[in-house]
């Protein structure tokens, strides 16, 4: 008995000295995965995502995300093509700045748009896209689409806010067209 006595109070020693470090080793270990999930949170949205809390910030609602729909490296041989002419002509800044650079395009149906007023809901999903690079929102164009053909209309791009080539350019097409072909060639089509 004598024996048993004299070891209890050891033991019990030994068993608090691991029962700290087990509770120690929890904390720290806690600690670092609290520390991986901030800076997780922190770290970064998707582009994707960067690209609809664009969208909601200009006041629309999304209805439907389409995804990505276009990932290309600019060059500037594109810009003689009438789809990538049409698409800069809507934006605020040029292309030059892009040239050789990723350029990722997710799309979006969206109701709240200026083009709600000019395209009877009824017949038409207003649908917007939205160009990133470097998981920064550049630019991006926006238009009618028709539900019974679904398809998006012809004749022109609008900007993300529902402007004209006029609007933006303070130009006419034949004016804007004209320092295009003089500033990025002539077109191929």
């Amino acid at each position: 008995m004598v024996v048993m006595t004299f070891l209890t109070p050891a033991l019990d020693e030994i068993g608090l000295k691991l029962m700290k470090r087990r509770i120690l080793l929890f904390l720290l270990l806690s600690l670092v995965l609290l520390a991986m999930i901030g800076c997780r949170s922190l770290e970064g949205k998707t582009d994707e995502q960067i690209a609809a809390d664009y969208i909601q910030g200009l006041g629309y609602t999304i209805v439907v995300h389409e995804g990505e729909v276009l990932k290309y490296t600019l060059e500037q041989t594109m810009l003689e093509n009438l789809y990538y002419m049409q698409l800069w002509a809507v934006q605020k800044k040029e292309p030059d700045a892009y040239i050789g650079k990723e350029i990722v395009t997710y799309r979006f149906i969206v109701k709240d748009h200026p083009l709600d007023q000019l395209y009877p809901p009824d017949d038409y999903d207003i649908s917007v896209t939205v160009m990133i690079v470097d998981s920064k929102v550049i630019g991006g164009a926006s238009g009618p689409k028709s539900k019974i053909k679904n398809l998006v209309m012809a004749g022109g791009e609008y900007s993300i806010e529902g402007k004209t080539l006029g609007d933006i350019k303070e130009m006419d097409y034949t004016q804007w067209l004209d320092y295009w072909q003089k500033k990025y060639g002539k077109r191929t089509e």
